[in-house]
């Protein structure tokens, strides 16, 4: 995508993942839509799994199965990941941990997981999975809410997302506000 006359923001258009102990292969294409296994994973119906804005965001929250990254590369990450997995404990309905980024993206984007959270991540770790979310209807933020790209470092990754009055993914921003009140951002 150009930014300007003169710069370009690069755009992952394709991406595959693979898992080769559940022989499940997840894989997008912009704009074409996601698959898994050949098969088209459609669209979740985003009104019979949000029905509104609930208060913000709160009983999503209570619902949700959310994967939280662990860094360990630095320990300022590693900290706030740790004050996470704290603050969202009594929130959600479960946290899981499994460390791969793209691994979990694509459970993101199927449905498998409600969302992800992580810190500290590279583009190798990303770029498939940004491409299948997105295209399964998610929506990958940084952690001031904008849209990530395969340079965003720390993410938030959701799936057929709502969007509030203000056009904020109902479930992100829940998860946000979580976070900032806990100060793991």
């Amino acid at each position: 995508e150009k930014k300007n006359d003169n710069e370009y923001e690069p755009v992952v258009v394709a991406g595959v993942i693979y898992n080769p102990i559940l022989n499940e292969l997840v894989s997008a294409v912009r704009g074409k839509g996601c698959y898994v296994n050949g098969q088209r994973l459609l669209k979740r119906n985003k009104d019979a799994i949000y029905s509104n804005e609930d208060n913000g965001g709160n009983s999503l929250l209570k619902s949700a199965l959310i994967n939280v990254g662990f860094p360990v590369a630095s320990d300022s990450a590693l900290n706030a990941s740790s004050k996470a997995v704290a603050a969202l404990a009594t929130k959600v309905r479960g946290i899981r941990m499994i460390a791969s980024a793209s691994q979990v993206m694509s459970w993101v984007a199927q449905g498998k997981l409600n969302a992800y959270i992580s810190w500290d991540l590279n583009s190798w770790d990303v770029a498939a999975g940004m491409v299948i979310v997105e295209e399964a209807g998610g929506y990958v933020s940084n952690f001031d809410g904008s849209r990530a790209d395969i340079s965003s470092r720390d993410l938030i990754v959701t799936c057929s997302e709502n969007n509030n009055s203000h056009g904020v993914p109902v479930l992100n921003g829940a998860i946000r506000k979580v976070l900032m009140e806990y100060d793991c951002l």
